[in-house]
């Protein structure tokens, strides 16, 4: 019977709602994201959100923004304040508000018992330090972050409070920022700190402008000087700014930065690229800031170049350090330099500036990046004044220097008790910075390359002067130049006034130097030629007037008196005060520098040696390990102006002497060490007690052990084992590391910094994992820390009647096991294991859970695994592998075709991951594995 028009469409209207009501609707709720967001509310309805939503692919990005995404959970779920009317809806249900907290937060939550209460940070807006439902411990108005302790089963209420933002666990600082680009090696730095061990910066205190740096990292421990010029923005370039600066190489040999018992501040970039309050320097003691930042090609006199000129020259003692920029090969667009390759690419108008220290960037053979901004500034000055090692970027040669600016105003302090000059302070890096003998200043490298043992030892010689003049006065210095000299070098700098902004020549005071040696010569500046076509012709001698820095280096000086005179060309101010500084170097000089003596480097990794010389010729190198008895071949017939040469330590827990010959004589360097680095686990963490250990080091005759005090490792006991046993009660942080000690009494290499509470092992057991087999069984797999005084081991699953054991097995010494539940039900399962120890004490898992599905027939192993997977599938179709870390980050990918598959992961970190097999952009499989070596 044919149904009338008027009845046709309500009946049609209801399938279709029907058909889109049983598309969306998922069969069952099992989905842990759906558990965890979702109230019990599914969603039809398109208002009284906010929603959380499944779709089958991924949206794209302007769809999320029109649907007002409040946040993105995985690749296919998002919380979203609008409905969404899609077709690739899969599911959609209003959202709890949990979405508010972090993963780590909801994920411990669950762990614990309703009558529990849990400690949180809540980004709030409290009017009156209260919560409902929560006890506030402490409130930070400025940041509008509360420290909280909540009980579980006040969550819900708590969470949904309108004036919470967002909650999340108190973290807690780990050593996950280790440096593996830095060297301090090149520009001497090694050889400086071991030459100077009294000289750490420890009386300075560093700015550094950008975003702020993680003021908890281990390596800056106990030295953040806390200000409300801060960012409120934390990233890992600043951190890396930081360390490179003033790391105090707690996590490791790569976290000890330049001055590494420096103060550290930070002020934001973001609100201004203006200097900082006079008051911020002042409060904090700041006498250096690092600016490892850029924005374009600028090639004017601006008003932040102003600002920094006047900053400085009002203030005296503050030094300002900026990279140069990563742009180097880029020309600039206006100005006059326009569309020259290669030249005055500074990297922001701040750059231009008179009176600070711009640092270019080197790679590890000390010549000059491609990428690193080169001069002239825009009326010609020489632009960057030096170059340091920063084979990622110029960000890290600033860093370096400022580094180095701290430890020579540290040196200062201890001599005079006062602060350093800024101009003195610019005069000492630049009159010790390296260069080829004989050549002078270019606008690529500047003066040279950054040399912090040189700049100290001028310092500490005493090596320096200082005067004023005034328009048409003349202030003359002699200095005796003694025998057998074969380089001489001065450097005049002064701050200047700044200039008016947008000015054509910043220079306001001109003083003109010129030396006059023992034989009646005048030697005048090195000087370059600043015309637009001349830019890469070399360095020669004349008057400067557009410099307020002006050096003299005379070849072979005449021994004798020197006379040195500063005149005052031009200045506008009533007097002009500078700085002097002169260093000499002999004929017949040999030093190596490193390794540095002492100095313990990492067996079975090349190093670089380094020495200063002004031999000339081939020489062969060689090395010692009992005492020059006999020589071992490094490199032959090397030109000794090559340096540095790249040698592979060989495996040895040895000291160990380097001898360098050549034909007519030989230099042998102080003793250094050799060292392989141990590696410190935490075999298990219990409630009374942890049990650290480490590889054992032939050859050691003990082990030391260092924990973490307020800013730095200090010695906490030496064993002869390769363990220890910890009183929990008696444990005041949890940062340990160890180094084998020698019989001769030398400590080598010591191990990464370790948070033994961070390892991921509790009390024996570091990972319990659960998957299903291609034969519906489960393989557990389960990882412990240590095997000590363990006898037996309970394989359990929980039923309606309580936790059963399905095997029992004795614990030998592995640390890995497996078992194969050959019977489960299906539905959701729940194992743990139980230990036994030999003093009769259980220890128990935190238990896993599995979901068993008769169709799920891919199998993943083995696990945990080392170098490749194999995935079985009983299924022939095309497949997508993707495999994640744990906070979500994709590693790995790729198409899967065949039955079986062999994954390589050698290259992924130790670890535990995440892999999910997709077919027809759905999940058809999912499971942990751990990666392990």
């Amino acid at each position: 019977m044919r149904l009338p028009s008027w009845k046709i469409w309500p009946v049609l209207l209801f399938q279709l709602c029907y058909c889109y009501y049983t598309a969306a609707q998922p069969a069952v709720k099992t989905d842990s994201l759906l558990q965890r967001y979702a109230t019990d509310t599914f969603s039809l309805q398109r208002t009284g959100g906010p929603f959380f939503v499944k779709f089958s692919k991924r949206p794209k990005e302007s769809q999320l923004q029109q649907w007002r995404i409040l946040q993105p959970l995985s690749r296919y779920h998002y919380i979203l304040q609008q409905h969404p009317d899609d077709s690739t809806v899969t599911y959609c249900y209003t959202a709890n508000d949990n979405f508010k907290a972090s993963m780590a937060l909801l994920q411990q939550l669950e762990k614990i018992r309703d009558c529990d209460s849990i400690t949180v940070q809540l980004a709030c807006m409290l009017t009156d330090n209260t919560l409902q439902n929560a006890h506030i411990i402490s409130y930070s108005p400025r940041y509008k972050v509360a420290v909280a302790s909540i009980r579980k089963k006040d969550w819900k209420t708590v969470i949904s409070n309108p004036v919470i933002q967002f909650a999340d666990l108190i973290r807690r600082p780990s050593p996950e920022i280790i440096i593996n680009t830095a060297n301090l090696t090149l520009n001497r730095i090694t050889y400086a700190q071991q030459q100077f061990p009294g000289v750490t910066g420890k009386r300075i205190s560093v700015s550094v402008k950008e975003d702020l740096f993680d003021t908890t990292d281990i390596d800056l421990q106990g030295r953040y000087r806390p200000s409300v010029y801060a960012s409120a923005l934390n990233s890992t370039h600043a951190l890396i700014m930081a360390t490179l600066i003033g790391g105090a190489g707690n996590s490791g040999i790569n976290g000890k930065g330049v001055a590494p018992e420096v103060q550290l501040s930070s002020a934001d970039y973001n609100n201004s690229l203006f200097p900082d309050d006079d008051a911020y320097y002042q409060q904090s003691g700041i006498t250096v800031q690092n600016h490892s930042y850029g924005t374009t090609i600028e090639n004017y006199y601006g008003a932040e170049a102003a600002a920094y000129d006047q900053q400085v020259y009002t203030s005296d003692t503050m030094v300002h350090v900026y990279s140069s920029g990563n742009i180097g090969t880029l020309a600039s667009s206006a100005g006059r330099y326009s569309g020259i390759s290669g030249y005055a690419n500074l990297s922001g108008n701040f750059k231009q500036a008179k009176n600070i220290i711009t640092a270019g960037g080197t790679d590890g053979s000390s010549l000059v990046m491609a990428l690193s901004s080169r001069g002239p500034a825009y009326d010609g000055r020489l632009k960057p004044e030096l170059t340091a090692f920063g084979e990622d970027g110029t960000s890290g040669a600033a860093a370096l220097t400022s580094g180095v600016v701290a430890l020579l105003q540290d040196a200062w302090r201890q001599q005079h008790n006062s602060p350093m000059a800024a101009a003195l302070g610019r005069a000492l890096l630049i009159n010790s910075a390296t260069r080829a003998a004989g050549t002078g200043p270019s606008f690529s490298h500047g003066y040279g390359d950054l040399h912090a043992y040189g700049a100290l030892q001028t310092l500490t010689q005493q090596h320096l002067l200082q005067g004023a003049v005034s328009k048409g006065t003349i202030k003359r210095f002699d200095i005796t130049v003694p025998e057998g000299i074969q380089e001489l070098k001065v450097t005049l700098c002064w701050n200047d006034p700044p200039a008016a902004v947008n000015a054509p020549k910043a220079l306001i005071n001109d003083l003109d130097l010129a030396a006059i040696t023992a034989d009646g010569k005048t030697w005048l500046p090195w000087i370059l030629n600043p015309d637009p076509d001349s830019l890469a012709l070399p360095a020669k001698r004349g008057r400067d007037s557009i410099n307020n820095i002006e050096q003299i280096s005379v070849m072979h000086p005449v021994a004798g008196n020197l006379q040195l005179q500063v005149s005052g060309a031009a200045v506008s101010t009533t007097t002009q005060p500078f700085y002097l500084v002169y260093e000499w170097i002999p004929v017949k000089s040999f030093q190596w520098q490193n390794p540095a003596p002492g100095s313990v480097s990492r067996a079975a990794q090349t190093i670089p040696l380094q020495w200063q010389t002004t031999y000339s010729g081939n020489s062969d190198i060689s090395y010692s390990t009992d005492s020059g008895r006999s020589w071992q071949p490094v490199a032959q017939n090397i030109p000794l102006s090559n340096g540095p040469v790249n040698w592979t330590t060989p495996d040895i827990f040895q000291p160990v002497l380097l001898k360098l010959t050549l034909p007519d004589t030989s230099f042998i360097s102080a003793p250094f060490y050799i060292s392989p680095q141990p590696t410190i686990h935490t075999g298990f963490n219990c409630k009374d007690t942890v049990l650290l250990y480490w590889n054992a080091q032939p050859g050691a005759a003990a082990y030391q052990l260092y924990t973490l005090d307020k800013t730095s490792l200090i010695p906490y006991s030496q064993v002869r084992d390769t363990f220890i046993f910890l009183p929990a009660s008696q444990v005041s942080s949890a940062y340990f590391a160890v180094s084998p000690v020698a019989t001769t009494g030398w400590a080598g290499l010591r191990s990464y910094a370790m948070n033994y509470t961070q390892q991921g092992v509790g009390c024996y057991v570091q990972t319990l994992l659960a998957d299903p087999t291609t034969t519906n069984q489960v393989l557990l797999s389960l990882t412990l820390g240590s095997t000590w005084h363990l006898q037996t081991l309970y394989w359990e699953r929980l039923t309606p009647e309580g936790w059963i054991t399905l095997q029992e097995q004795p614990i030998n010494n592995a640390l890995h096991l497996n078992y194969v539940d050959p019977q489960p039900p299906e539905g959701w399962l729940h194992y743990r294991v139980k230990l036994l120890t030999s003093t009769g004490t259980y220890v128990y898992a935190d238990p896993v859970t599995i979901t068993l599905i008769a169709d799920n027939h891919i199998l993943l192993f083995p696990n945990p695994v080392s170098t490749q997977l194999t995935i079985l599938d009983g299924a022939a179709r095309s497949r997508k592998l993707l495999i994640t870390d744990m906070s979500g980050r994709i590693v790995l990918q790729r198409n899967l075709e065949g039955t079986q598959e062999t994954v390589p992961v050698q290259q992924l970190a130790n670890g535990v991951y995440h892999c999910g097999i997709y077919a027809d952009n759905k999940r058809i499989y999912s499971a942990k594995f751990v990666k392990q070596e």
